[in-house]
Parts: structure tokens; sequence; C-alpha cells
């Protein structure tokens, strides 16, 4: 196995110069160290560290960027990383069976085409589309059926994200915003999630009931993966952990003060 998947000193290494190089000079040891869920001394001893093996460059006032050398080492892991999971998911797809939605009334072992729709796989009996696999049983309409053998890609489009930004508590809360603004942004948005009581409060004002309130990240970035895109109005302190979440997932949002 790669280095960067079996030891854990290593994998931190690798976050840190990928949080460095995403967020420039700017980011604090502190944002890091929440990103990665470890504690402000241990960034501090990875970053002397990194420094020592001049894999990133000391600015001042706190700052750091990551030099040729740094860059490089990344791209290494990355390409190993990278041949490693392509030769698992070589594996896996040969003996995989992904459930799918029976669009239509399907026979065990007949060819049947995959598509995604409002974030669901349906196996359908037109086998023009670009994924095709192999009904492992008798489906009627409706029904969930397993397909095997499944070549191509399945044809989608990621989600997208609006991030809606609400003042704190502390500088007016839902009181401050922009009330028709929000209204707009969200005219025909079927998915909208919340994250602090102020983003809830705001909702509330323009008169709807948020779809989202716990766990609001990993909900819009697994429906956008699925081809579903959303809303998510947030308070200005929770915003930046949104943002690199969505970031980390090579999600695309837009980004809307309120």
């Amino acid at each position: 196995m790669v280095e960067i998947l079996r030891n854990k000193s290593f994998a931190t290494r690798f976050q840190i110069l990928i949080e460095i190089a995403t967020h420039g000079p700017t980011i604090q040891q502190r944002a890091i160290a929440q990103e990665l869920s470890i504690t402000p001394q241990a960034v501090s001893d990875y970053i002397s560290q990194l420094e020592g093996e001049s894999m990133i460059t000391y600015l001042g006032r706190s700052r750091y960027q990551i030099t040729r050398e740094g860059v490089n080492w990344v791209l290494k892991n990355v390409r190993e990383v990278k041949a490693y999971f392509d030769g698992i998911d070589s594996v896996i797809n040969g003996i995989v069976i992904s459930p799918a939605i029976a669009e239509k009334d399907i026979k065990q072992g007949e060819q049947v085409g995959l598509k995604m729709v409002n974030g669901l796989l349906y196996a359908t009996a037109d086998c023009q589309t670009k994924s095709t696999g192999i009904a492992e049983a008798d489906a009627k309409a409706g029904e969930d059926v397993g397909v095997r053998d499944i070549q191509g890609l399945i044809e989608f489009s990621y989600g997208l994200v609006a991030v809606l930004v609400v003042p704190g508590i502390a500088k007016g809360g839902s009181r401050h915003i922009d009330l028709e603004l929000l209204k707009t942004r969200l005219k025909g948005v079927s998915h909208v999630g919340a994250i602090g009581l102020e983003s809830v409060a705001a909702l509330h004002r323009a008169g709807i009931e948020p779809d989202y309130l716990y766990d609001v990240s990993g909900v819009v970035i697994d429906a956008a993966l699925h081809g579903l895109s959303s809303a998510v109005v947030c308070t200005e302190e929770d915003v930046y952990a949104l943002v690199s979440s969505l970031k980390d997932r090579n999600i695309e949002y837009s980004l809307t003060s309120l």
C-alpha cells in the first residue's frame, strides 16, 4: 500500500500542504487544525518540520507558502494514490452489483441502460445510454433491481450549491438581511438547508421551512454528487467550514451575502 494510506503522520503532512496550497498564505494554523481535527500545537510542529524540509517557506507574520519542492511532493503522492485506487476500481467494478430502480418491467439477464433521474439511479430498457449493465433478476416498474457488469460512465451533471450568508447575532442576525434578495435567490430551489439559528430565523421570515438542519454540508455535497442542486443559508461564522467542504469535493458553489 502507498505510504500516504498507511502512515498517519505522512497523511497529515500531505493534508497540511494541501490546505496551504488551496487557501494561500492567509490561512491560519487554527483553521488548519479545525479542518483536520488535530490540535493547533500539532499543526505548528508539522509546519516546523515542513519548513525544515523546504516544503514550505515562511513569509512573515505567521504566513506560509508551499514551495516547488512541496508541490512536487504532493503531486508525486497524488499520482501514487490515484494509481492505487484505479487498480482497486478495476477489481471492484468487476464484481460489484449496483442497485437501481426499474423504470419499466425488466427480465433477468436483460441488458439495461443506466441513467440518473432526480438523484436516483434508474435501469431502463433503452440501451442507448452511455452506461449499461445486466439485470440480476426480474423486476417490475418501480422496484429495485441489481445490475452487474456495468460498462461506461453514467451520464449526469453534478449539482450546484448556492450559499447565502446571514450575519451572526452580534451583527444583527436575521433582522439585518435583505429579505427580498433571500426570496429571490431561493425562488425555484427545491432543497434548502440552514446552518445556524440565525439562518433558520431568516428562512422563517421568508416563509420557508428548511429541509435540512443537521449535517447540512454532508447532505448538499451528497446531493450535488448525485446531480441535485440546492441552497444553504449559512451564518458568517460557519461559512468557511462549509465552503472548505465544498472545495474539498470539487462541488461548484455561488456565494451571496444577504
